[in-house]
C-alpha cells in the first residue's frame, strides 16, 4: 500500500473560497472565480492536468492583488486598466501584506495567473488583447546561500540528534520541505559493509517534481543519520512513518531561532537547498545535479548553481593551460631540435676546420721539402 502525502501547509481550499466572499471585487467576478477553481481541479483549464488544492489556493493569492486593484467585471477591463495594473506592479507601488513590494518572481506569478485566468474567462483572442503584452518570462535570481562553514557552525551548535539530523540532512539532501517530511523510515538506508555512505530515497509521490535516491558524502552526515535513527528505533518507529516526527511549523520556527542566534539571519527550509546545490555543484557534472535535486535535464536550475561554483571558468582555465602547456612542450621541442641541428653545424666546422688544418700542415711539410 502507498504512503499517503503529508502536507506540510493548512490550505484548506474550503476556507479559502469563503474567504473569497470578502473580496473587494464584482459579485459577478467571485462566482467565475470559483467555477474557474472547478475547473482547475477537473483538469479543463490546463490541458487535462489537475490541479491541486494547494496550487488552487495559490491561485487566489495571485489573483487577489490585480481583481482588487482593477475592480471591474472581465467585460468590462480595458488594456488601459492591465497597463495601469502593469506600471504600479513593477515600480513597486503595490506592496505585499508585509508592507514591501512583491518579489520579481511573485510579480511574474501574478502575470501569469491574470493571463490564465483571462483567457479561461474571456477566450484566447480578448485574453491575448488585454494582457498577452505582460513579461512572464521567468526571472534568474541566483539565491542567496551558506557556506558550508556557517553549516558546520549551526550543526555544532544544535543539543540534541534531531536537531543535527535536521541540519544534516536539510543540507546535504537539498530536499525541499515537503519532500523532507515525507521521509520514511524505510527511505533511510544505513551503509553496510564495505559501503561508507547513507543513501536516501525521496519517492516520486511526495516530490513536487522527479523522485530520486542519492547518497549523503557530507561529513557529518553518517553520525547525525545513525545517532537519530538509534533514537527513533528505542521509540518504536514503523517502517512506514516519518523519520522526523516534528512538525513543518515547529521546525521553521526552530531554524529561524537557531539562525539568529548562531549566524546573526533568519533561516528558512529552502536556503539550505540552495546552499546544498552551491555545495554540490563543483564537486557534480550536470546530469548528476539533476538527479540529486530532481531537476529535469532540459531545466535552466542547475546551471545558476554551476555558474556561481565556477565550473565553467574552472573548465575554460584547465583548456587554457593544456593549451598553454601544449604550446610551450611545441616550443621546448622546436628549441631541442635548433640546439641538436646547432651541435650538428658546430661539429661539421670542427671537422672541416680539422681536415683544413691538417691540409695546411702537409702543404708546409712539401714546402720544406722543396
Amino acid at each position: 500500500m502507498a504512503n499517503v502525502k503529508i502536507p506540510i501547509h493548512n490550505r484548506s481550499i474550503k476556507t479559502r473560497k469563503k474567504s473569497l466572499m470578502d473580496w473587494e471585487i464584482p459579485e459577478i467576478e467571485k462566482k467565475k472565480i470559483l467555477r474557474f477553481l472547478e475547473e482547475l481541479e477537473l483538469g479543463k483549464v490546463n490541458l487535462g492536468k489537475k490541479i491541486s488544492e494547494g496550487r488552487q489556493s495559490k491561485y487566489l493569492d495571485l489573483l487577489r492583488v490585480p481583481f482588487e486593484i482593477i475592480n471591474k467585471p472581465c467585460e468590462k477591463i480595458t488594456v488601459l486598466d492591465i497597463e495601469f495594473f502593469e506600471r504600479d506592479l513593477s515600480s513597486g507601488k503595490i506592496k505585499s501584506n508585509k508592507k514591501e513590494p512583491y518579489s520579481l518572481n511573485t510579480k511574474v506569478d501574478m502575470r501569469r495567473a491574470l493571463k490564465i485566468y483571462l483567457k479561461w474567462r474571456l477566450g484566447e483572442v480578448k485574453a491575448k488583447e488585454l494582457a498577452g503584452w505582460l513579461d512572464t518570462k521567468d526571472v534568474r535570481v541566483t539565491p542567496d546561500y551558506l557556506s558550508e562553514v556557517e553549516i558546520t557552525k549551526l550543526y555544532k551548535h544544535c543539543k540534541s540528534a534531531n536537531e543535527r539530523f535536521l541540519i544534516a540532512v536539510l543540507f546535504d539532501a537539498g530536499a525541499r520541505a515537503e519532500e523532507f517530511h515525507n521521509i520514511r523510515y524505510e527511505d533511510v538506508q544505513l551503509p553496510k559493509e564495505k559501503e561508507s555512505y547513507v543513501k536516501l530515497t525521496i519517492k516520486e509521490e511526495y516530490s513536487k517534481t522527479l523522485g530520486r535516491t542519492i547518497s549523503l558524502y557530507w561529513k557529518y552526515s553518517l553520525e547525525a543519520v545513525a545517532d537519530y535513527i538509534k533514537e527513533r528505533e528505542r521509540d518504536g518507529i514503523k517502517r512506514n512513518e516519518p523519520i522526523y516526527n516534528i512538525s513543518y511549523d515547529a521546525t521553521r520556527k526552530f531554524l529561524q531561532r537557531l539562525g539568529k542566534k548562531v549566524l546573526g539571519k533568519s533561516l528558512h527550509y529552502h536556503l539550505f537547498r540552495h546552499s546544498s546545490a552551491t555545495y554540490y555543484a563543483p564537486k557534480l557534472n550536470r546530469q548528476q545535479l539533476c538527479i540529486r535535486y530532481g531537476w529535469k535535464f532540459s531545466s535552466e536550475m542547475p546551471d545558476t548553481y554551476i555558474s556561481r561554483a565556477g565550473v565553467d571558468s574552472k573548465e575554460i582555465d584547465e583548456k587554457f593551460t593544456q593549451t598553454e602547456m601544449g604550446d610551450l612542450k611545441v616550443d621546448n621541442t622546436k628549441l631541442k631540435q635548433e640546439l641538436e641541428i646547432g651541435k650538428e653545424r658546430q661539429n661539421n666546422l670542427e671537422f672541416e676546420l680539422d681536415a683544413l688544418k691538417k691540409s695546411v700542415k702537409s702543404l708546409l711539410e712539401v714546402a720544406k721539402e722543396k
